[in-house]
């Protein structure tokens, strides 16, 4: 097989689109070793990402090209030329008028069910884009049941051409390695008992909720780790005016391992989100054997199991509650997080990988 993957995300963001382009490539170019591998990407960041395969490619515009334009509809002269056999669009977008056998991820549609949230340019952007690739791709890979019903309802999709194929998270939390020593790490933030927040700031996220819990819960800290947004200064806002600022830390992290680190030393993620499309942090957490809070909505109980903790949705009491459940040592808390361990491993790169190859071979 010839595939090319749109590694745009993959070599240029940091955050989810880019891990998932980045397991689903680094994996599939392992299993795929007899096959040619193609990676387009519009600009290369070894920073990010790096992979020397002797079955894999990079192609690139030349030096003419609008990146733009290339890889919205002049990469496919090339994808014609290499006599590509499937191109695989990892962020819910494929190159318009593609010819070749195509197939597209879609990670979610909250700009369409949260218009709210995105500014008016980008949520025409996202909305044309994603709806082309579903109308017009080969297969369909959906990262949720949810995001499947948000596809067939927004665009009218045939179910049969959709497949639902769950992602994982990165081996760091799945091993759970003990030979780093952060030690000068810890002793400072991570002296006293908290719980942990893992999320963008930004709006949709919903930490400024989480915080008024925390205002409300005496003796709890709380330790946030994410990308600040313009939402930020409200959270900051929020913040000075309730005196929380011995209670709540914001923490840059570079270092994955890290952040797992930080994750098995805490007592618990809560991850407030209003919706996603997956979820990542719940199966990050529940990897790392801590309990997870999050909401009851249908998408987190999709990713988070029986045995996650669920607080009613806009009901600041209830996540009170599911807060002061976790924070004690108890047997339901130790039996919860045994089977939330038992649980998550249906999220696995093997079986997302393995999944993705047969999808790629009964196209063919």
């Amino acid at each position: 097989m010839k595939i090319t993957f749109d590694a745009k995300r993959a070599f240029n963001n940091k955050t989810g689109l880019g891990n998932y382009s980045r397991s689903v490539i680094t994996s599939i170019s392992s299993i795929l070793r007899d096959d040619q591998l193609f990676l387009a990407t519009p600009k290369l960041n070894a920073n990010i990402f790096n992979i020397t395969k002797p079955n894999v490619k990079i192609i690139q515009p030349n030096n003419f090209q609008n990146h733009y334009y290339w890889r919205t509809k002049g990469i496919n002269r090339q994808l014609e030329k290499l006599k590509i056999d499937i191109y695989h669009g990892l962020s819910n977008e494929i190159p318009l008028q593609i010819k070749t056998k195509s197939i597209v991820t879609i990670h979610d549609l909250l700009f369409l069910k949260y218009p709210q949230f995105y500014n008016y340019i980008d949520r025409k952007i996202y909305t044309m884009k994603s709806r082309f690739a579903c109308k017009n791709a080969t297969k369909i890979i959906a990262t949720s049941q949810e995001t499947k019903k948000d596809i067939i309802n927004y665009f009218k999709i045939d179910e049969k051409k959709i497949q639902v194929i769950y992602q994982s998270c990165n081996q760091v939390f799945i091993n759970h390695s003990t030979s780093h020593n952060y030690t000068e790490f810890t002793t400072k933030e991570l002296n006293d008992p908290f719980i942990l927040y893992v999320g963008s700031i930004e709006q949709r996220k919903n930490l400024i909720f989480l915080l008024k819990a925390i205002n409300k819960i005496k003796d709890i800290k709380l330790i946030c780790v994410g990308k600040k947004g313009q939402y930020y200064q409200k959270v900051k806002e929020f913040i000075n005016n309730n005196q929380l600022n011995k209670k709540v830390k914001f923490l840059q992290i570079k270092n994955i391992e890290k952040l797992a680190h930080i994750y098995r030393q805490s007592r618990g993620l809560v991850y407030p989100s209003i919706n996603e499309g997956f979820g990542i942090p719940i199966i990050e957490g529940m990897y790392s054997k801590i309990p997870v809070i999050t909401s009851n909505k249908s998408i987190f109980k999709e990713v988070g199991g029986e045995n996650s903790y669920y607080f009613q949705e806009d009901n600041l009491d209830s996540l009170i509650d599911q807060i002061k459940l976790i924070w004690y040592d108890s047997n339901a808390r130790n039996q919860r997080i045994e089977k939330n361990f038992e649980y998550v491993h249906k999220f696995n790169e093997k079986k997302q990988e393995s999944q993705i190859i047969k999808l790629y071979q009964e196209m063919l």
